[in-house]
């Protein structure tokens, strides 16, 4: 196994809950405020397209567009840095540079408010590699994502893959890399049975103590 790390974004690096969520809602009461409920229990993770047609639903799928429209302009121009590292991150990002061992990011999160953020927290010159659903034409999954990483700098295969859903232990199964699950995440309550789990984290500094 390559000492090589790829990491999701939200729920595993930055908390962004509150800034995502608020913004699901309030354009959900705009657009369609009988699907409010949907808002406030959607999981933080998948592309924002899914998530915006899980929360219109059957009967406002017509609306999507405009739900999309307005949650980029009020996530990417005032919510944002409503986000925050989780503790300790950035020390280890930080620690982990500094041992030269290569870092990417692979999300579902777009490249707009991935690349602000990035900067925000200084976080630049940490990763070699920042993968997201729609820095392509075409909008991938996790999977391709992470086949991509691998395939521009094979120091990544069978590397380690640190994520907080299902999507993401399945997609680090699916291409052979060591699969690390960080519990304080956004995926707790769902079914991890059908995935390969090396290891659970309870909280971000603990990822220190496997990596270094």
């Amino acid at each position: 196994m390559n000492k090589a790390i790829i990491f999701d974004f939200d729920g595993t690096l930055v908390d962004s809950e509150k800034a995502i969520y608020h913004c699901f809602q309030s354009v959900t009461k705009e657009l369609a405020p009988n699907r409010i409920d949907h808002a406030k229990n959607i999981l933080i993770g998948p592309p924002l397209k899914d998530a915006a047609s899980e929360i219109l639903g059957p009967s406002h799928q017509d609306q999507l567009d405009q739900f999309i429209s307005l949650f980029i302009q009020m996530y990417d121009d005032r919510e944002i840095f409503n986000t925050q590292p989780y503790s300790g991150v950035t020390k280890l990002l930080k620690k982990l540079s500094s041992m030269h061992i290569p870092m990417a990011i692979a999300t579902n999160k777009r490249q707009t408010p991935t690349i602000k953020l990035i900067q925000h927290f200084h976080w630049e010159d940490y990763f070699c590699i920042i993968e997201c659903c729609d820095k392509q034409s075409k909008v991938r999954n996790k999977d391709i994502m992470i086949r991509d990483i691998i395939d521009e700098n094979n120091i990544f295969k069978h590397s380690y893959f640190v994520g907080d859903t299902i999507n993401d232990g399945i997609s680090a199964n699916r291409n052979e890399l060591t699969f690390i699950r960080a519990n304080y995440g956004y995926g707790s309550n769902q079914d991890w049975s059908c995935v390969r789990i090396s290891k659970s984290v309870q909280a971000s500094v603990e990822l220190e103590s496997i990596f270094t």
